[in-house]
């Protein structure tokens, strides 16, 4: 304020103190757009906005000059430098408003104290900035066990809100939700997973005051039912992604209503939604949608009438014919117990570009089932046949030599497999990096020896409970695969010793006493430790009789191999010694 007249002067100094540095945060749903702010959105009316007179003759030079929508693209880069971003708020008043702008776009909090700054500074009322209406997201999950109502409450300023994420944010009232919520139209995407005060009511708000919502994330929100979600469904048609994980009072008409009032949906998940019935699910064979992923694990209701099969036809006669999912890539029908080779079979014909299939659990499955996936060809990349003990070698092979795109395999618990069928898996599919063995009890150490012969792309192998593994094997196995970063071996008799066992990760805290005693897990650090661990144990002879010795071919393979680290390694010993000497004799 200017003591003689009166009038307020700007200062770049005030501006950048008022606008404190806040980190970027992760992106609060998988609605993919882009960080930058748009122009026409993100510059209210500021003191900033005031005309620069031309400098000089030559139009169209000046970075002064530069449209406001790229200036903001260029400030997005330089948020991963602090300094950066301060000296360019420093330079004059259009950059200093577009920089402030970037700069809030999406405030990250670390601890308390950083909500409690950026509080203090949006309430200011001689504030330079109206600093709460540049904020476009929030991500409070950090804060999840300090947010009360009495903080979030103030976001009720931030009426441009495009995201917010309240991910675990118990202590959060359904009164202040929905009071911020009627201040934020703008919402695009919300994430309240774990916030047991989100209603039917909460829904409505939602739905009458965001129709722009896209994304909605009601994961664990066990006090809604179908009837916020149909709300939800018929104000927000513009809905892309929804998450109902284990909202068991939601049944199959919220999904019938999704389905017919917002035809762009691309995901939806109704994991633990013991309610859903075959007829709803009918819908997305019987009309056009755009669905791309269909999480339906645990919905034990589920038959074969559900899906596109012979019998749903002769159960229904009157219904449209089936249609031909082009657009669905992802289907997780884990633990639906009621379903048969039949319902495989319809989905395979009726969505032939399925590029992840969960049929965990689906025990009445068998080899037919196999076969039909392996229709999908090199469309197939992660598969999920766990505890489907159904399942023979013959079908496994049948895959692999059709499927030859596979990226992740899950055969835990098919205990009629043998090697036979990892050596095919091993020889057919290059592109696997993780694969799921887990009380496949006929392995032996044919088949890790075959896993890692020809490719050695894989990163994850799990291998509890296969009692016929022995240490030498395992031990190749970390030779030839130098991306692994995860490695389980829990109840695998071999690795019960206190060496091997030393550089496991610690068990969970909710395990027993025996499972504490049985559990072997090697993630990151520990996988590079036990590698180097076992490499100075088979380069001594005397603790090779404890582990048990290496194929007398690989030994010299591993032998050739530690013969040329230890000449590299000498090499640079002879060049640093080299480089040391010759400064002081110039």
């Amino acid at each position: 304020m200017d003591a003689a007249s009166g009038v307020r002067v700007w200062s770049p100094v005030r501006a950048v103190r008022e606008a404190p540095a806040y980190g970027d945060a992760s992106p609060i749903s998988s609605i993919s757009d882009s960080d930058t702010p748009e122009s026409d959105e993100m510059a209210p009316p500021s003191p900033m906005d005031e005309p620069l007179s031309a400098s000089s003759g030559v139009r169209g030079t000046s970075l002064a000059e530069l449209p406001h929508e790229i200036l903001l693209h260029v400030f997005r880069y330089a948020l991963t430098s602090q300094q950066d971003l301060q000296s360019c708020l420093l330079v004059c008043r259009r950059w200093c408003a577009s920089a402030v702008q970037v700069l809030w776009h999406r405030p990250s909090f670390h601890k308390l104290s950083a909500l409690f700054q950026m509080i203090h500074v949006m309430i200011q009322p001689d504030a330079y900035f109206p600093y709460a209406s540049y904020i476009r997201r929030l991500n409070f999950s950090t804060l999840a066990g300090e947010l009360d109502d009495q903080l979030f409450g103030r976001m009720a300023l931030c009426l441009r809100l495009e995201r917010l994420t309240l991910s675990g944010c118990t202590q959060v009232t359904e009164e202040t939700l929905s009071r911020v919520l009627q201040n934020t139209p703008q919402l695009v995407a919300v994430d309240f997973s774990g916030v047991t005060c989100v209603t039917d009511r909460t829904l409505q708000v939602l739905a009458t005051t965001c129709p722009r919502l896209q994304g909605a994330n009601l994961t664990g929100c066990l006090h809604i039912t179908s009837q916020g979600v149909r709300d939800l469904a018929r104000h927000c048609p513009m809905l892309r992604r929804i998450k109902l994980g284990a909202c068991e009072r939601v049944g199959g008409d919220a999904l019938l209503e999704l389905l017919h009032r917002c035809p762009t949906l691309l995901e939806a998940d109704l994991m633990q939604c013991t309610s859903v019935h075959d007829q709803s699910v009918q819908d997305v064979w019987l009309h056009p949608t755009q669905l791309r992923e269909l999480k339906l694990a645990h919905c034990n209701a589920l038959t074969d009438l559900a899906f596109p099969t012979p019998s749903m036809r002769r159960a229904f006669p009157a219904s449209p014919p089936f249609r031909v999912c082009e657009h669905l890539r992802m289907l997780d029908l884990t633990c639906c117990t009621m379903l048969t080779d039949e319902a495989v079979r319809a989905i395979v014909s009726h969505a032939p570009r399925l590029r992840n299939v969960s049929l965990a659990k689906c025990s009445r499955l068998t080899d037919q089932s196999v076969y039909a996936i392996s229709e999908l060809g090199r469309n197939i990349q992660h598969l999920h046949l766990a505890h489907v003990s159904h399942v023979t070698d013959r079908a496994i092979i049948h895959l692999a030599h059709h499927c030859t795109r596979i990226r992740y395999l899950d055969l835990a618990c098919c205990v009629q497999l043998t090697d036979e069928s990892v050596v095919v898996l091993a020889s057919q599919l290059p592109k696997l990096r993780r694969i799921g063995l887990v009380r496949v009890a006929q392995l032996t150490d044919r088949a890790i020896y075959a896993l890692v012969e020809r490719y050695t792309n894989l990163e994850r192998v799990h291998l509890s409970y296969c009692e016929n593994i022995h240490v030498p094997a395992i031990f190749w196995l970390t030779l030839r695969l130098p991306r692994l970063t995860h490695l389980s071996l829990t109840g695998v008799p071999a690795f019960r010793c206190a060496e091997l066992q030393a550089m496991c990760r610690p068990p969970p805290k909710e395990f027993n006493q025996h499972q504490r005693q049985s559990f072997c897990v090697y993630s990151g650090r520990g996988v590079h430790e036990l590698r180097r661990f076992l490499q100075h144990a088979y380069a001594d002879e005397t603790l090779v009789r404890q582990f048990g010795p290496l194929h007398p071919d690989r030994h010299r393979v591993f032998q050739a191999g530690l013969a040329r680290q230890q000449q590299q390694q000498q090499r640079l010993l002879q060049q640093d010694a080299v480089g040391s000497i010759l400064p002081s004799s110039v």
